[in-house]
């Protein structure tokens, strides 16, 4: 990877922590405040590690399908379901999958490790 694609890719990662950070916001509003829990009821319960651990997971997913989308066996179910023969399954397909499947993995990486150091510190 040269020096402008290794930065985007950073930045997308980073943004992709960011809508992670959002959405974890988000929970704690929607679950935390009308019940009462606040910031150490929910670090107590192991809240914000199981949050971050099943939006591992999601990542995962994500990634893992979306370089799956690009193999043979999605390329002709979709031919023979569809009766579409304009697109053959081609080699820089499946690469150009596995690049976009490659940030989500990486994201849920670090996600994973965010989820470590947050369950290791008791949050």
């Amino acid at each position: 990877m040269n020096g402008p694609t290794m930065k985007a890719y950073i930045v997308w990662v980073l943004k992709g922590n960011l809508v992670v950070l959002v959405i974890n916001g988000i929970l704690f509003t929607i679950l935390g405040l009308p019940l009462g829990l606040g910031l150490t009821n929910l670090a107590a319960l192991g809240f914000f590690s199981k949050i971050t651990f099943l939006e591992t997971g999601v990542s995962f997913l994500v990634g893992g399908a979306l370089a799956f989308s690009g193999s043979v066996l999605p390329s002709k179910a979709k031919e023979q379901i569809l009766k579409t023969a304009d697109e053959p399954w081609s080699m820089e397909k499946l690469r150009k999958s596995e690049k976009k499947a490659n940030r989500f993995i990486v994201l849920a990486l670090i996600l994973f490790a965010e989820s470590l150091l947050v369950a290791l510190l008791g949050f």
